[in-house]
């Protein structure tokens, strides 16, 4: 359906008030596409919207698209949308994110600025409080930088506090962050996130299931924490309180079969209670961006998917290259370096970290055993080594 002109009758019927995911998709498989049920009479639209949990509404519902369709500046109306920079991608287009499509009843429309999510990349929610603490902002701005470092997307909702936190440090880094609001892309909320709104448009994407112009509200806010979810292969919760619209996302998850991370926190701080009310009904414990890494790593291995390392902005080819057979260049040695960094303690057969970590030594370089975790999740990332279970890393 990447025709301009259906895409434009698409565009109109979104937009009709009291038209939504349910009665658009009933729309079209019934009349084929929207240019026909723009065309189509109104006794046949109040017979086709009269069917099912629908009837109460039919003839209201077919009463509003004949009066939007009065004025005849559909097309107009989509040339604006696309002078705006806005674009749209429906359930019916190839390009419609994969990982939305296995949620059920995933929105018909999506509207976004900049670019959707690459499927090859894996991608993490990284979600919490509004109001957090200092330690919360820490640890977001510590677990958006380094994960996105290392190629994963970053999927949030641009609130403040936990979330557009460890989004601006996803971009700091050179990695990769979408946005998903409860209102129009054309919308900046909350506005004093206005710099961040900007700069995830150009590395990465602002994404909405609401029309332009729609004003945030309340009611909006669970169906955008269902697509964070949705385009999420896992979800961490930084810091949340045990009542708290963080809930929602990470109800939302677990619906959808994807793993959920906590950091934990003092058992005295409120703003922790959530974190570790989740551990203690099974969420996986996060103490360190390596902790998710290792496990993402884990989950492209099992999909049997290679997963792409390089970010798509801020580096050179050659600079990629580097990047993915070496560990950063402030932890290796210079004899590291020239041996291509851990490959070269790596062999076919796997080995435990503590047995390349006395290869290492024996050959004069000496790591911590968390920047050794960190730069073999980032070369299982690259398609270059493997985890077999466990701290067990082998060559690929």
């Amino acid at each position: 359906m990447n025709d301009s002109k259906e895409q434009a009758y698409l565009y109109w019927l979104h937009c009709v008030p009291g038209i939504g995911d349910a009665a658009l998709r009933l729309l079209v498989k019934e009349f084929g596409s929207a240019g026909a049920v723009y065309r189509a009479p109104v006794r046949e639209l109040e017979t086709a919207l009269g069917r099912g949990a629908l009837g109460e509404t039919g003839r209201k519902r077919a009463e509003k698209i004949e009066e939007s369709r009065r004025d005849g500046s559909v097309l107009e109306n989509y040339r604006q949308l696309e002078a705006k920079g806005i674009r749209m991608v429906s359930l019916w287009d190839r390009e419609y994110p994969g990982r939305l499509k296995k949620i059920t009843n995933p929105p018909a429309v999506l509207y976004y600025l900049g670019a959707l999510p690459a499927e090859e990349r894996l991608a993490l929610a990284i979600i919490g409080a509004r109001e957090c603490s200092d330690y919360g902002s820490y640890i977001a701005g510590v677990f958006g930088e380094r994960i996105a470092s290392c190629g994963v997307n970053i999927i949030s909702g641009m609130a403040r506090g936990i979330d557009g936190i460890s989004q601006m440090e996803a971009l700091r880094a050179g990695g990769s962050t979408y946005a998903v609001l409860g209102c129009g892309v054309d919308i900046c909320y909350p506005a004093d996130n206005r710099r961040l709104y900007e700069r995830i448009q150009e590395r990465g994407g602002i994404l909405s299931p609401f029309p332009p112009g729609t004003p945030p509200a309340k009611n909006l806010f669970p169906l955008r924490n269902k697509i964070v979810a949705g385009l999420s292969d896992a979800v961490l919760v930084v810091e949340a309180r045990q009542k708290s619209g963080t809930w929602i996302t990470v109800d939302m998850a677990l619906e959808q079969g994807k793993d959920v991370y906590a950091v934990p926190g003092r058992i005295t701080d409120r703003l922790s209670d959530g974190c570790n009310l989740l551990i203690r009904q099974g969420a996986g414990i996060a103490l360190a961006p390596g902790d998710i890494l290792a496990e993402l790593s884990v989950l492209g291995n099992r999909k049997g998917e290679r997963k792409e390392r390089c970010v798509r902005h801020g580096r050179s080819r050659a600079d990629s290259k580097k990047t993915d057979e070496n560990m950063p260049s402030e932890e290796l040695s210079g004899q590291e370096r020239d041996r291509s960094g851990l490959l070269a303690f790596l062999d076919v057969n796997p080995s435990s970290c503590d047995e390349i970590l006395e290869r290492a030594g024996r050959a004069g370089v000496k790591l911590e055993l968390s920047k050794l975790m960190a730069g073999l999740v980032e070369l299982c990332l690259a398609g270059k080594a493997r985890q077999t279970g466990g701290n067990y890393f082998a060559l690929k």
